[in-house]
């Protein structure tokens, strides 16, 4: 997966800028505040169709400025492809190849992007909603039926909580829970099998980044009691069936996958709780390019990596062992205040506080 060519009006603080990229990728340098990271959310709007920082894309537009536009050109599985996107007075606008698309979602088929942010650490820090959103999110970048699943779930999962706050009659909730049990055992299996693929590679890749002194350790946390010898969807109804009046109650849904939890340990020890910064800031990163060696193996291509300057705060010793674990196949993007980290990388360097003065 590449990305050849970027262009860009009034996002953020960069009025205009055009660029075509070489296939290994670049480092964009420079002070603090010049651009480096709105560059990078740029391409990665084009993979999401949407911020990785921002709730509301009027937030995006340059101060002053009336819209924004990206277009970028990607090739992928050796089709080219011109991605658009843009916001004009408060409406929001992709397009593929000069077609409008009805489902942001659609993007996921064209464009293959794992975004390193210095915000990853709340995948460990954080609640649970952090570690949920980052297993559906990386599942629904090769699995476009579990984006449907978690579109379907959501709806039934809102439609079941205004059942509990209303007179409803059994029937009518028997019905509800019935799909919502169909559905929600369908997410939870998929996160499983996910997790099945995804934890000996973490493991494998974290030992080797700790310097091959830490061993980790991933578990999946039901929101309900489950048994090895009943089957998920029955220890899920029988869970809701207990708790029904307590749901009732409080109206509102007391368990499926919305809330469940991923956990994980560093040498037997819950890493949210005692883990490191160091320990924590490298984990996240290699959960990050575990991601990518998933999507890589089901799209037969690599997807293109975005690195935030993640790799500043760690020792030398852990940052040179992430950067060891980077194979070729994947086009990079670096943006960094310091680029002597990065020596390493025979990358295209761009000074971007120069660059963006030459407009």
């Amino acid at each position: 997966m590449r990305v050849s060519k970027l262009e860009i009006i009034d996002f953020r603080n960069i009025h205009k800028f055009e660029k075509n990229f070489e296939p290994g990728g670049a480092i964009f340098f420079g002070k603090n505040g010049t651009g480096k990271t709105n560059l990078l959310e740029a391409i990665s709007y084009c993979a999401f169709g949407k911020s990785i920082r921002s709730a509301s894309d009027s937030e995006l537009i340059n101060f002053s400025k009336a819209f924004f536009r990206i277009s970028a050109k990607f090739s992928f599985n050796h089709l080219e492809n011109i991605i658009t996107a843009a916001n004009d007075d408060h409406k929001k606008l992709i397009k593929i190849d000069g077609t409008k698309i009805s489902k942001i979602s659609e993007l996921y088929q064209y464009v293959k992007v794992v975004y390193f942010s210095p915000e990853d650490i709340n995948l460990i820090s954080g609640g649970p909603t952090n570690r949920r959103k980052f297993i559906d999110l990386a599942i629904s970048q090769s699995s476009y039926k579990y984006l449907e699943d978690l579109r379907l779930y959501h709806r039934i999962l809102k439609q079941r909580n205004a059942l509990l706050k209303s007179d409803f009659s059994r029937n009518e909730k028997i019905s509800w829970d019935t799909k919502f049990i169909e559905i929600g055992t369908r997410i939870i299996i998929s996160r499983k099998k996910y997790l099945k693929e995804f934890i000996p590679g973490l493991s494998e890749k974290y030992f080797f980044v700790s310097g091959k002194r830490e061993n980790l350790d991933v578990e999946y946390k039901h929101s309900f009691p489950t048994s090895e010898f009943e089957e998920f969807s029955n220890s899920f109804a029988n869970h809701l069936e207990r708790i029904e009046s307590d749901e009732m109650r409080l109206q509102r849904t007391l368990a499926g996958p919305h809330l469940d939890d991923i956990i994980f340990k560093i040498d037997n020890n819950i890493a949210r709780n005692f883990g490191s910064q160091g320990q924590k800031r490298s984990l996240v990163i290699t959960a990050r390019l575990v991601q990518a060696d998933i999507i890589k193996r089901k799209d037969s291509e690599a997807p293109i990596l975005i690195f935030d300057d993640v790799l500043a705060d760690l020792d030398r010793g852990r940052a040179q062992r992430i950067m060891d674990l980077l194979g070729e196949e994947h086009q990079i993007f670096i943006a960094t205040p310091n680029i002597e980290l990065y020596e390493k990388f025979n990358l295209e360097r761009i000074d971007l506080e120069n660059l963006l003065n030459e407009k």
